[in-house]
């Protein structure tokens, strides 16, 4: 679904744009937000009947799994405003270069959980990297590669399925708000295991 922003809302901690389609035209709240050359703009976060707020992938709240191009390692992507984004927690070991694409991950868990943004989106490349050698990760500084603060018009997601799967679907010790954040994150939602019981014997 093309839709256009009609606003920008910006403050030390957010980032985020408004566009002029809504519930009407068949968007939701999740839905995943993409510019030209499938380029990763954000995910809606509000809807009315005719308008959707958008979280921006540079916004400091957002979190996205990452995949360099090049040695597929993935990372934590996170905003920095005022544009910029960190991937962080890529494993030590691998080469990161200067120029390398990276895209979403679009993991999928056990218990049908999936990633809320589709593999394969670009989401930018590498600027800088931060190496310690005293740590066993190291995070890479990325240029998104979408213009988030002048873009105009955008392209609305409205049939993937990402998060959660639907609750009759859902593992039993994997529920919203118990054990992860999935659909509003990329962080896992999984529980601890049952502590296992005896076994019962006898009656079938």
């Amino acid at each position: 679904m093309a839709a256009a922003v009609i606003a920008r809302e910006s403050s030390e901690v957010q980032r985020r744009i408004v566009l002029d389609r809504g519930t009407s035209d068949g968007i939701a709240i999740g839905d995943v937000v993409i510019a030209g050359g499938g380029a990763l703009v954000g995910r809606v976060v509000e809807v009315g009947s005719t308008s959707a707020t958008v979280q921006l992938i540079s916004d400091s709240a957002s979190t996205v799994i990452g995949q360099l191009i090049g040695s597929a390692a993935t990372g934590e992507i996170v905003g920095q405003l005022p544009g910029s984004l960190l991937m962080e927690n890529i494993d030590s070991t691998v080469a990161v270069a200067l120029g390398e694409e990276v895209v979403t991950a679009g993991i999928e868990l056990a218990g049908g959980i999936r990633s809320p943004y589709p593999k394969g989106l670009v989401i930018g490349r590498v600027i800088d990297v931060r190496r310690d050698a005293n740590e066993v990760v190291q995070t890479a500084f990325l240029e998104p590669a979408a213009t988030l603060d002048r873009i105009e018009y955008v392209l609305v997601i409205l049939d993937y399925q990402g998060g959660l799967p639907p609750p009759e679907q859902q593992p039993a010790d994997c529920k919203p708000g118990e054990g992860g954040t999935i659909p509003d994150s990329e962080q896992p939602c999984i529980g601890a295991s049952p502590t296992p019981g005896p076994v019962a014997t006898g009656a079938p």
